[in-house]
């Protein structure tokens, strides 16, 4: 091969700077950084330090779990309507705009809720949680939304997604590094001061990060141009029943769904865990709650080459297939260990196989959207990230059913700096074995259902380029 056809080959393998992947990529630091404070401190936040019922917790967590997930798709659907004011700057890019930056300063209502009635306190967790949620979708959905269309080549997919790996793995990190360093342990009801300055800072870092992204999030005038052009050529007004109703027949979207749920499911419970099983089941430092993390991070960035690999020859389906299934077992493992040594080595075990889904869940969910552009000849990815993320928001309802559920049965007492035997099963059992449950299921699907292998998806982006999709 000359010298210019190669370079033109890479041109086209991949399209865009190492600049611009990072930029976009920085949306996965703000999305796990954010879910990641959110979810591992809010419960606790409530039960042990406003001493608001568990009821009340579990009540209003449900309720936004479910409003989540119907937010989300719903979210998707407006974001796909050309209005006017999104023409200059793409639909992607401006709802990006508009709802960056509230998102951020709404994080912080979150823990500064007015004390001393508990119908008051619940309303306020309600309230802000769903308002944080709906900025939230609009800013994930649309950022989503770009990457299937921004990068189009499968090497350059891999690679944006090894990027966002790495990035959403740091925003793991210090999502949880940073509330620990400023919260403190006193007695229940003590340390409601430090939660605030806490919310204060992870305002600030959601900030600075939703401006690293406008490089990568920018949508191009020739994408904008063809996304209108598109949108005018297509049916119009076509009903969000209609298009829900199409969404749900596609067996390969349905798959993968199952499967990204018990991923999010997974890190909803295991985050909101992790306090709950250093404290009561561990019992050891705090610190040791963060160099859990440690083994656990790092087998899941080293994986990340190794999965990639395993992608680009065998498929996103065969890797995604070893990473349900392997995670399933670790975390069956995991259940048994009561040393901190045989802990560690479970950890980094399950990083390593959830390096695989989290390698390839967006190359992965992309092939998915290439095959639904071919079916229906119109390009709305962002209705079907919103399925994606209702979907993926039920953990959030899976988590506060799990803790509602199990913390009373098994006999969790809040106000109470140890917790009896059953209690400690308890805590183990919600964050590892419903989980495990959920990979297996996930697993299952992708293993009977799923069917865009290697020669499917190359024939799709033949296809997609023939019709100048």
């Amino acid at each position: 091969m000359s010298k210019k056809n190669s370079n033109q080959n890479a041109s086209e393998t991949f399209k865009y700077s190492n600049k611009i992947h990072w930029s976009y990529s920085f949306g996965s630091f703000f999305d796990d950084f954010a879910t990641t404070a959110l979810g591992m401190w809010v419960f606790k936040f409530y039960e042990t330090e406003i001493l608001l019922n568990i009821v009340y917790i579990m009540l209003a967590v449900v309720v936004y779990g479910i409003w989540n997930a119907f937010n989300d798709p719903i979210a998707g659907y407006i974001s796909e309507i050309p209005f006017k004011f999104t023409k200059r700057r793409g639909k992607r890019f401006t709802w990006f705009l508009i709802s960056a930056i509230p998102c951020a300063l709404v994080f912080i209502f979150i823990f500064t809720p007015p004390i001393g009635n508990e119908i008051i306190e619940f309303a306020w967790l309600l309230f802000f949680l769903c308002l944080f949620d709906t900025l939230f979708s609009f800013m994930i959905i649309n950022w989503q939304a770009i990457y299937p269309n921004k990068f189009r080549s499968h090497e350059e997919r891999t690679k944006v997604g090894a990027i966002e790996t790495i990035l959403s793995n740091v925003g793991l990190v210090i999502g949880m590094i940073l509330p620990w360093l400023i919260i403190t342990s006193g007695p229940p009801g003590t340390n409601i001061n430090s939660y605030i300055i806490m919310s204060a800072l992870v305002t600030i870092v959601l900030i600075i990060s939703a401006f690293f992204m406008i490089p990568g999030t920018r949508e191009e005038k020739e994408e904008i141009e063809k996304s209108f052009q598109i949108d005018k050529s297509a049916e119009k007004n076509k009903p969000y029943i209609e298009i829900f109703k199409f969404a749900i027949k596609e067996k390969n979207f349905m798959a993968y769904l199952v499967a990204y749920l018990a991923q999010t499911t997974v890190m909803a419970i295991m985050l909101a865990s992790i306090p709950y099983w250093v404290q009561y089941v561990l019992i050891v430092d705090p610190l040791v709650e963060y160099l859990l993390f440690v083994p656990f991070l790092l087998a899941g960035l080293c994986s990340i080459p190794f999965w990639i690999k395993i992608s680009r020859k065998h498929g996103n389906r065969i890797g995604y297939m070893c990473g349900t299934s392997f995670t399933a077992i670790f975390l069956m493992v995991t259940l048994f260990p009561f040393d901190i040594i045989g802990t560690f080595v479970c950890m980094g075990l399950i990083g390593l196989s959830m390096g695989a889904t989290w390698s390839l869940m967006y190359p992965t969910f992309s092939d998915i959207i290439d095959e639904i552009v071919i079916k229906t000849g119109t390009r709305e990815e962002g209705i079907y990230f919103g399925f994606r993320r209702f979907f993926s928001r039920l953990s959030i309802v899976i988590q506060a059913l799990t803790f509602g559920i199990i913390h009373p049965l098994t006999g969790f007492n809040p106000v109470s700096s140890t917790q009896s035997f059953p209690a400690q099963w308890g805590i183990k059992v919600g964050m590892l074995v419903i989980p495990a449950i959920f990979y297996i299921l996930g697993f299952l699907c992708m293993w009977k259902i799923y069917d865009l292998k290697p020669k499917k998806v190359q024939e799709i982006k033949i296809q997609l380029k023939e019709l100048k999709l």
